[in-house]
């Protein structure tokens, strides 16, 4: 068993549907019903035709036959396409008071993601980003793209700074058709071209789920007496006294995640902060059921 998915994990997981609440690509509306088939260009059964389909699918022989139009649906047209933005940057390393690195954290919650996908017969993409998307796995179905995800996540280690707008660039060029997309990331980043960024995606038709992931360190700043931070990132360091910084970091920490999640949820997208003690399984219930964790 590969070391980013957790048997127990799949084992709670494999029966649920991932809902949607966007249209996707102009065929998923609400739960997402139709899991198990292929993800291709096989016909599957006709709709009626309504103002604003491509007149190119009319079946013109059931016109012939009904006088009525209607629409060819393909099983390309059914199926989720899923797309995993991970953050990959220098700082998901972090580890101080948590179980696992934050990296460790994301990349088992893309792992088991993808694999729920794939057993319902759904594409699934994985990208890895820091200053610009360095890893890309192309969306599919098949057990031989699940098997290059998981080598993907095993042979990657975090590195470099964060630019979270340019990796939604990047994908938006790549993601032409409209689709799920999940972002995991700390989002250390600026937080104007974040939000810009992710908002611009949302405008697009997809349906975004955003879980930000902290280590406990990182949001209660345990530490006590003279303390010297060190930026992962860049390599600044910074002298503190941890005592009497420790009110004014909680308060802007507190003000950075909220200022996110009100943004986020302003524009209809689903948005989460947990820390790497969080058990995953509930996390994963808030990417398919949409639970609050």
């Amino acid at each position: 068993m590969r070391k980013h998915l957790d048997p127990h994990i799949i084992a709670q997981m494999r029966s649920l549907e991932l809902k949607v609440r966007a249209v996707v690509d102009g065929f998923l509306v609400g739960i997402h019903k139709s899991p198990y088939h292929g993800f291709s260009q096989e016909f599957v059964e006709h709709r009626q035709y309504m103002p604003g389909d491509e007149p190119r699918y009319i079946d013109w022989k059931v016109y012939g036959r009904t006088d009525r139009l209607y629409l060819k649906q393909f099983e390309e047209e059914r199926n989720l396409r899923a797309y995993v933005v991970l953050d990959g940057s220098r700082s998901m390393a972090y580890r101080q008071t948590g179980a696992i690195s934050k990296w460790e954290y994301a990349s088992i919650i893309s792992a088991s993601f993808a694999y729920i996908l794939v057993l319902n017969k759904d594409a699934v993409s994985v990208s890895i980003f820091d200053t610009s998307t360095r890893r890309f796995v192309p969306p599919s179905t098949t057990r031989a793209n699940l098997s290059r995800v998981f080598d993907t996540l095993e042979d990657s280690l975090p590195s470099g700074k964060t630019r979270i707008c340019k990796a939604i660039e990047e994908l938006s060029e790549k993601a032409k058709r409209r689709a799920f997309i999940l972002v995991l990331s700390d989002l250390f980043d600026d937080e104007n071209t974040t939000i810009s960024s992710l908002l611009n995606l949302r405008a697009r038709g997809n349906e975004l789920v955003v879980v930000q992931i902290l280590d406990p360190a990182e949001r209660e700043f345990p530490f006590r007496g003279s303390v010297r931070l060190r930026d992962m990132e860049t390599g600044e360091e910074l002298l503190v006294d941890a005592n009497s910084a420790r009110d004014r970091y909680r308060e802007n920490m507190n003000s950075f995640l909220s200022r996110i999640r009100s943004e986020l949820w302003r524009n209809n997208i689903d948005y989460i902060t947990v820390d790497t003690n969080t058990p995953m399984e509930k996390v994963l219930y808030f990417i398919f059921e949409r639970e609050k964790v």
